[in-house]
């Protein structure tokens, strides 16, 4: 029965989902994506440039394309040398819940889809003026028939159209007028042609994976379409062939971070996607290491292949790695698959256990972590190494390894030297540096807070189970984070942040965005205190600041507008389907007002009852 419901209110997300272009209320500057993926699970994956600009690009640093799809990437062929491109100008663009990408232009609007599973690609037109298509490869285009032409790339592709066109060198250019009409590219595969068979594919498909996601308990319509809609693109933003996850279909961050990637694999397990999830953890566990046990802050998004020139060292991924493997391994009691990847957990233990040793202060070597802004002992880094010590212990327990207790003796270790070295009075310094002091003809070497040293990035361990929410640690802690980096209603990452502003991008009026992200640090902290209420709020905030109900990196600190340069960001919307399946609202107060309103009614239906057995018998 419960299953029932559930579809027919999946049928209603889909029918309503226009409601959630209108209710979420972003300013109307920058509420669009300008790219965005889009992939059909299996092997295939397509870039859209929306068309939608982004503010300076040249001195952001992105490249000038028009609306159009590129980097058609097939599995083990990699990226094909094919470019669609429209003559359009986009107004507005947007995902829908049946996973299709809307653009509309003053031509009309323009409709792209990959069904679930087959190797098509559907652009659908509902035009009001006459506009091109222009389709470019660097290979032959051969005419088939007035509706078909083969193009001898490697996998072929057919282009089947209900429009008319014409080949000029490796160009095809297809002409629509008002009207409705397709484009279907067949990737490797015969033409289609039945296009109203492959849209209700992919709407019962997307269905039916919206279907098997586990269900929030108690969020409003609204948010739950956001759920939805964030799970549809994490799974768009990850290559279907090797298991990477973009951080964006923003070019800048069009790579896979370790930290980012990892967050969006344990947001896919928990809401009941393990094969999605899976993919990830086997692809990890056989990636290129920086060295032994370490690997590279991020990869190439579409061969897997490390970025040996960027953000070297990041440490948090292997702890990062522990936590989310134990996570999959219970939830799915899979114990093949945690034997499977046991010579890649010794690697990540062994290199923990040697670098606590080796350190004078019992820590992790210095890092860029998890803002990459400076080389220090970082708070983020150390503990989630700790959490990762600790999933290791438990992964050991269950596959009956005596040495768990070896693990839990160093975890220990390291959890005493956090406490020990980053307390700074009553919070959690962010980054400590090595100082030199001089004392009575002596110096010592010690460890010191370096500025800015309150950071939200201090909330998510504690959130994850680093230390109880409720103990006196993490209550100050928080409380310093909140009253110091709130801003616009969201939480900065740190004092004077100038990411977004001066520093590296340039889309932000001031200072101090506050992130999606750490926003929604603050609403996990808050929904492990049981303070729904607070933490239902700050998911509101975050839905209100979308771009169509997409979940950028950052907001404008003064005009409340998504920044635009890395929007959407695949870690904000993992953050967001992790918060949401965390929120319980049901408390024993409201259990105990239910229970009252039950026996009232009863109370109620037994007074009208005899009401009528009176006056039936005094008739």
């Amino acid at each position: 029965m419960r299953k029932e419901f559930f579809t027919i209110f999946i049928m209603f997300l889909f029918l309503t989902s226009p409601l959630l272009i209108i209710s979420a209320k972003p300013s109307s500057q920058y509420s669009s994506p300008s790219y965005l993926l889009l992939n059909n699970w299996v092997n295939q994956s397509i870039w859209v440039v929306t068309g939608i600009p982004i503010p300076n690009p040249q001195l952001n640093g992105f490249p000038l394309y028009n609306t159009s799809i590129r980097n058609l990437y097939v599995g083990k062929y990699g990226i094909v040398n094919l470019t669609v491109n429209f003559d359009v100008l986009t107004t507005s663009a947007y995902l829908n819940l049946n996973n299709t990408i809307n653009l509309i232009s003053t031509n009309g609007n323009i409709s792209i889809l990959t069904p679930p599973n087959t190797p098509y690609i559907l652009i659908l037109f509902n035009t009001n003026s006459s506009t091109s298509i222009y389709v470019k490869t660097n290979t032959t285009i051969l005419h088939v028939n007035s509706s078909l032409v083969r193009i001898y790339t490697i996998p072929v592709i057919y282009i089947s159209t209900n429009a008319s066109y014409i080949i000029q060198n490796n160009t095809e250019k297809i002409i629509v007028y008002k009207g409705k009409w397709f484009v279907e590219l067949s990737v490797g595969a015969q033409p289609n042609f039945n296009i109203s068979g492959l849209s209700k594919l992919n709407e019962m498909e997307i269905g039916k994976w919206l279907n098997s996601s586990k269900l929030p308990t108690g969020l409003p319509t609204n948010l739950l379409k956001e759920y939805y809609l964030s799970l549809l693109l994490i799974k768009d933003d990850q290559n279907p062939y090797l298991g990477t996850f973009a951080a964006s279909p923003s070019p800048i961050y069009l790579y896979s971070w370790v930290r980012d990637s990892a967050f969006s694999a344990m947001a896919l397990q928990l809401a009941g996607h393990y094969n999605s999830a899976l993919k990830f953890w086997l692809w990890l566990s056989n990636a290129g290491q920086l060295q032994s046990g370490v690997w590279y802050t991020r990869y190439n998004f579409y061969d897997g292949q490390p970025d040996t020139t960027f953000g070297i060292p990041e440490l948090d991924g292997i702890g990062l790695y522990e936590m989310g493997v134990y996570q999959y391994y219970n939830l799915t009691g899979n114990v093949t698959f945690l034997k499977q990847i046991l010579p890649t957990i010794y690697k990540s233990v062994k290199y923990q256990i040697e670098m606590i040793n080796e350190s004078r202060y019992h820590l992790l070597p210095q890092d860029l972590s998890v803002w990459e802004d400076r080389e220090a002992y970082h708070f983020w880094t150390e503990a989630i190494n700790d959490l990762g010590l600790k999933s290791v212990a438990e992964i050991y327990r269950a596959l009956n390894f005596s040495n768990y207790t070896t693990i839990l003796y160093y975890e220990k270790e390291l959890n005493q030297s956090i406490i020990g070295n980053f307390w700074n009075d009553n919070y959690f310094a962010s980054a400590l540096g090595v100082s030199v002091v001089f004392e009575g003809g002596k110096s010592e070497t010690i460890l010191s807070p370096e500025p800015p040293s309150v950071d939200s990035a201090t909330l998510l361990p504690i959130n994850l189970g680093y230390l109880p929410p409720t103990s006196n640690y993490s209550v100050s802690n928080f409380e310093i984070v909140n009253k110091t980096l709130l801003t616009t209603g969201g939480l900065a990452r740190f004092p004077n942040d100038m990411y977004h502003y001066s520093q590296s991008l340039y889309d932000a009026t001031a200072p101090e965005p506050p992130w999606i992200i750490t926003t929604l640090f603050e609403a996990l902290y808050l929904e492990e205190l049981g303070k729904y209420n607070e933490a239902l709020n700050l998911m509101n905030w975050v839905y209100d600041h979308s771009q169509h109900g997409l979940l950028p990196e950052a907001i404008d600190p003064k005009y409340a507008y998504p920044l635009p340069t890395t929007s959407p960001l695949t870690w904000s919307s993992a953050m967001f389907d992790i918060v949401a399946l965390n929120y319980k609202p049901v408390t024993n107060s409201q259990s105990t007002t239910l229970t009252g309103y039950y026996v009232l009614g009863i109370m109620i239906a037994i007074v009208a009852i005899i009401s009528i057995i009176i006056i039936l018998r005094r008739r």
